[in-house]
């Protein structure tokens, strides 16, 4: 069952994977399976464009097609409708629709957590002068706004009281928000948090250097798909897998697929960002039961009834394919 309040956006998929399918493709890969991939604007899908650019997807008969979609939810609504086999996901958002009977599910995770920096403006001289200000994620329930609030958490505040939260559609809105002040802080990937770090404005945390465990940028599907279509299923994992140890293997390919697809034209964001995750990015990207638990924790705040998710991570992954994939690689 699709969550009702998020069948508003089913129009704005499905315009965007029309737009995605103009166009006529190249002889070879009208030969190949293909696969539409729905992406954020995160670096963690490093993996999926590297793998598509080294040929890796190709390779394993698979024409792997990135589309660049505004929120997880609206990605994981277009897994759940089936217009979409495979896409990038945080858990935040796969865990809301599994447990709301949305067949959606975790498949491979390449991070533990991103760097995410909570910055505030010059003028924020405490954390106590953020109390009634504002701030800004993606979407609602996205991979955002739970950084930015675990984030709100670690500095002392109450993330549900203290701010005021704005929904902003996208990376460059929150950080145009933050610069002209709209905003007082953000919680921001290395991407957006380079050019405020350049300038010297307040870091308050650095989610990267806690213990926190978040499944972020997921490979993500549905158990209808994995079944029906169990090959393609392990041949896209096997080329995801070598995409993560091609980018360990090989910075500057990375870095060429990140300026690529993240449209970057700043060296030195791209260098720092691909660096950033290149040492991250697990060569077993295995799906965290720990960041699961911790996703259905803040859930519970809104949601009482998912207490009964507690410790049960089984629900919203399967590791089977990808355990297969790495069993072939030892």
């Amino acid at each position: 069952m699709v969550p009702r309040d998020w069948s508003l956006c089913l129009c704005k998929i499905c315009l965007l994977l029309a737009l995605a399918s103009l166009g006529s493709a190249p002889s070879r890969a009208e030969e190949l399976r293909r696969i539409l991939y729905g992406t954020t604007a995160s670096p963690s899908h490093l993996p999926v464009w590297v793998a598509k650019d080294a040929g890796l997807f190709e390779k394993a008969g698979l024409n792997v097609e990135p589309v660049q979609i505004r929120g997880g939810s609206l990605i994981t609504l277009a897994i759940i409708t089936g217009d979409l086999p495979f896409s990038g996901a945080g858990a935040e958002s796969i865990v809301a629709a599994r447990a709301a009977g949305g067949d959606v599910i975790l498949l491979a995770c390449p991070v533990d957590t991103d760097p995410v920096y909570l910055i505030a403006r010059p003028e924020i001289k405490s954390v106590a002068d953020l109390k009634g200000q504002g701030t800004a994620v993606t979407r609602y329930g996205s991979t955002t706004h739970f950084y930015l609030r675990a984030a709100l958490r670690h500095v002392g505040l109450n993330p549900d009281k203290d701010m005021v939260v704005l929904q902003l559609g996208a990376g460059p809105e929150i950080v145009a928000a933050l610069d002209v002040g709209r905003i007082a802080a953000a919680a921001l990937t290395t991407r957006y948090a380079i050019p405020f770090l350049q300038r010297g404005w307040p870091v308050l945390v650095d989610l990267s250097n806690t213990d926190l465990v978040y499944p972020a940028s997921c490979v993500a599907s549905s158990r209808a798909f994995i079944r029906s279509e169990p090959k393609v299923t392990e041949d896209f994992l096997r080329a995801y897998v070598a995409g993560i140890h091609l980018i360990k293997k090989n910075i500057h390919i990375a870095e060429k697929s990140f300026a690529k697809w993240m449209r970057e034209k700043d060296p030195a964001i791209t260098k720092k960002t691909v660096q950033a995750y290149a040492r991250l990015f697990k060569t077993a990207p295995v799906v965290p039961d720990k960041g699961i638990n911790n996703v259905v924790l803040d859930l519970i705040k809104a949601r009482p009834d998912f207490k009964e998710y507690i410790d049960r991570p089984e629900p919203f992954r399967e590791n089977g394919p990808l355990e297969k994939v790495l069993r072939e690689n030892r």
